[in-house]
């Protein structure tokens, strides 16, 4: 794999994503890609931590030209999140999360995440996200710099020890042995009827609400919700559950039975 990408979350402090991809590019990580994952920059500090970082990345252009800035605003059915605070935001934004990086990886990129930027809400649905999703190959990054330099608020650094990348560990759920996918993919054979596998493959491609899938699929919400207790109670049997799953256990069960978008 001769592609990556940096996807970092942001909040008030943008020298959070420059100094993290400077020190990828120093390790020689061939970031072609940069993913900021942000709420709606209309209130600061994301105001002018994004005006910041748009003027960084299109108009002062310090990188290669090959490399692309990504933004990724996070929003749902209701529109663009200012914030992520409530049950609704949290979940809108961990679909967000899971969506972005199943695309990032079907699309043959190696995926780097920061999870220093930003609330630390969006840093654990980040990670959330990616012990579904990501694989031995891609990288958690948090960073270490001395407080003055964050304080001093420069995008840049020459000094060559002041930015330290430490690797965090994570236990990746959705890497599964051949025989726990053929068993997944059993169940979605076998245990489903026709109308609730089609719900949950489009659950794994996309990780959308029950608002969405109804919409998608042309059923109301209610319908979408009876057919999604159907298939947790099958999966409790079929699986031995002590209790029947929520959506995140579908999605760590079955995420590696899924077809590329």
């Amino acid at each position: 794999m001769n592609r990556a990408v940096f996807v970092a979350t942001l909040g008030a402090a943008p020298q959070v994503v420059t100094l993290t991809l400077d020190a990828l590019l120093t390790k020689g990580v061939p970031v072609k890609r940069v993913v900021v994952v942000h709420t709606l920059p209309d209130q600061p500090p994301i105001q002018q931590s994004f005006a910041r970082l748009e003027h960084e990345f299109l108009h002062l252009r310090p990188y290669s030209e090959q490399l692309i800035f990504a933004p990724h605003l996070l929003a749902g059915e209701n529109g663009p999140l200012s914030d992520v605070v409530t049950p609704e935001e949290i979940d809108t934004a961990f679909q967000n999360f899971y969506t972005l990086l199943r695309q990032l990886k079907y699309g043959g990129y190696q995926v780097h995440l920061s999870l220093s930027g930003g609330r630390k809400t969006l840093s654990l649905l980040a990670m959330a996200a990616a012990q579904i999703i990501l694989s031995a190959e891609d990288a958690l990054w948090h960073i270490v710099s001395p407080p003055e330099l964050l304080q001093s608020q420069e995008l840049h650094t020459t000094h060559p020890n002041a930015v330290t990348l430490v690797p965090i560990p994570i236990v990746r759920w959705g890497r599964s042995s051949p025989q726990n996918r053929s068993r997944a993919q059993d169940f979605l054979a076998n245990e489903l009827t026709r109308a609730e596998r089609e719900i949950v493959m489009l659950l794994l491609r996309e990780g959308l609400s029950n608002n969405a899938l109804a919409h998608r699929l042309g059923k109301s919400p209610k319908t979408v919700s009876n057919q999604l207790s159907s298939i947790y109670a099958k999966l409790q049997t079929y699986y031995n559950l002590p209790a029947p799953p929520d959506r995140v256990s579908l999605l760590v069960l079955l995420g590696n039975t899924s077809h590329p978008i």
